[in-house]
């Protein structure tokens, strides 16, 4: 076997008799048939998890949004910048996914901070209103 092709074919039988008998010696083997049907749940599963709904259920967006917007209409003297800006990107938040949850069209991610993003704030607060979506009261 000193010729280049009796070599490879040397090496060749090695490296398959590793792959065949290392599954095996960690109690990981699995003939063929097994891995492929092994194969096809672990896909079903993934279409079973994929299967998640994508937003939070309506109700809990609804009590979110009530809790906020009350923060957010009633701030109190004293709060920082920093807490009182925190509270008002979280409201817009829970309306921009009550807005998704329901298909309405929204500007809310796009508009920066000013006179633009509040006259949306109130328009998506009249169309959620319009839904039955009641944003007044506190939860």
């Amino acid at each position: 076997m000193g010729s280049w092709l009796g070599q490879a074919v040397v090496v060749v039988l090695a490296l398959s008799c590793l792959l065949v008998l290392r599954p095996a010696a960690c109690g990981l083997a699995l003939t063929p048939c097994r891995w492929l049907v092994t194969a096809i749940r672990g896909s079903r599963t993934r279409d079973a998890l994929e299967a998640v709904p994508e937003h939070r259920p309506i109700e809990v967006i609804a009590r979110e949004a009530r809790r906020l917007g009350h923060r957010f209409r009633e701030t109190r003297h004293g709060v920082s910048f920093v807490k009182s800006e925190a509270v008002r990107r979280a409201y817009d938040g829970v309306l921009a996914e009550a807005c998704d949850a329901l298909g309405l069209p929204h500007l809310l991610a796009v508009l920066g901070d000013g006179s633009e993003l509040d006259v949306e704030r109130q328009r998506v607060e009249r169309l959620l209103h319009i839904w039955g979506l009641e944003l007044d009261d506190a939860a």
